[in-house]
């Protein structure tokens, strides 16, 4: 079965507590019995890799992915600052010229949650939407607020580099 369930088991029953905020045998019982229920209805669901018809990142050991997800979040909020502050120019300028448009993205992640966490970065980043993920074919369709400025190539190929840096830790 391995460690993954144990821990979200686990994290699960932590969010139970502090929400009931009490450990009286009732509401313990009672949260077992559901975090073991919510378990089991989401586990696959959530976490079941796809077929195996796309590469794969390369396994990384525990601490490696540790040591990614820790350089991950401040590179995150730099992009997330440079979109902002671009989308803000954008919206000051004295005559608003856009063109939006939806954008392909041929995704090389292998788990559901990987590419759920990739489709919420593009949403929450200004000027950019994920409108829909086809996950039989691992493609997510971005909406982005003016190609012209963001060049269809350049959207893809940065969507690929905040890819990787999600594969690096999240598969």
């Amino acid at each position: 079965m391995g460690i993954r369930p144990v821990v979200l088991f686990f994290a699960l029953f932590l969010f139970w507590i502090l929400l009931a905020g009490r450990l009286e045998w009732s509401a313990t019982i009672l949260g077992i019995l559901l975090c073991s229920i919510i378990l089991k209805l989401t586990w696959r669901v959530f976490f079941a890799p796809f077929p195996p018809h796309r590469p794969a990142f390369t396994k990384r050991s525990p601490a490696q992915r540790l040591i990614s997800g820790l350089v991950y979040v401040p590179v995150f909020f730099s992009d997330l600052f440079k979109a902002t502050a671009q989308v803000a120019l954008l919206s000051l300028s004295p005559r608003i010229d856009i063109r939006p448009g939806i954008v392909r993205i041929d995704s090389k992640l292998k788990s559901k949650t990987a590419v759920v966490a990739l489709a919420n970065n593009i949403t929450i980043t200004p000027g950019t939407l994920t409108v829909d993920v086809d996950m039989s074919r691992h493609d997510l369709f971005v909406h982005c607020l003016d190609l012209q400025t963001l060049e269809e190539c350049r959207v893809c190929s940065e969507i690929q580099r905040v890819e990787e840096r999600l594969g690096s830790f999240l598969e």
